[in-house]
């Protein structure tokens, strides 16, 4: 779809922790390769994006989540996220209801990661072994 570029990379970005669990280890670092490749390389945006979603599009799994990322516009959520994205408060004091899920990304702008509740540790990025930065 046109207009579509920034979802495009964000679920390229946003997926890459749920790899694993969508399509298996091997495809998952295989898959994870591939788009830290795309993400991080000098080409063209307009073709960096063309070949993301070919590469997402190419698995069930993947593109199904590429296409609830591209109907979360314009916020480009991951599918477990789009409730807000959500998170529940371990004991919240007050309003007990959800929050925002903070993001967080890789510095090099190729990793995004949601925290899923409140004091869960951040990961680093597993590609580059660097801190996320909250976003």
């Amino acid at each position: 779809m046109e207009g579509d570029d920034d979802g495009v990379l964000e679920a390229a970005r946003a997926i890459r922790p749920y790899l694993r669990d969508l399509i298996g280890p091997t495809a998952a670092r295989i898959t994870d390769q591939r788009i830290g490749a795309e993400l991080t390389g000098s080409a063209d945006r307009t073709d960096t994006v063309r070949r993301l979603r070919a590469l997402l599009e190419e698995q069930p799994d993947t593109a199904w989540f590429l296409g609830r990322v591209l109907a979360d516009k314009p916020l480009y959520r991951p599918p477990y996220h789009q409730q807000a994205p959500l998170r529940r408060m371990v004991s919240p004091a007050g309003d007990p209801g959800l929050v925002r899920a903070d993001r967080y990304v890789c510095p090099r702008g190729d990793y995004v990661w949601y925290q899923p509740e409140v004091g869960a540790r951040v990961p680093e990025c597993p590609a580059h072994n660097l801190s996320l930065a909250r976003s």
